[in-house]
């Protein structure tokens, strides 16, 4: 497919700041909704 002489093409992008932190948060709020929701069936 990649012919000879042919370079492979980067898609490369800056990285958004504060990404991280929003996702840790969203990721945790989610992880104690499923608990209170397990805890709640009992």
């Amino acid at each position: 497919m990649n012919e000879e002489g042919e370079e492979k093409m980067v898609l490369t992008h800056a990285p958004v700041p504060g990404y991280k932190k929003v996702f840790t948060i969203v990721l945790t709020i989610a992880a104690i909704y499923l608990a209170l929701i397990l805890l709640n069936t009992f």
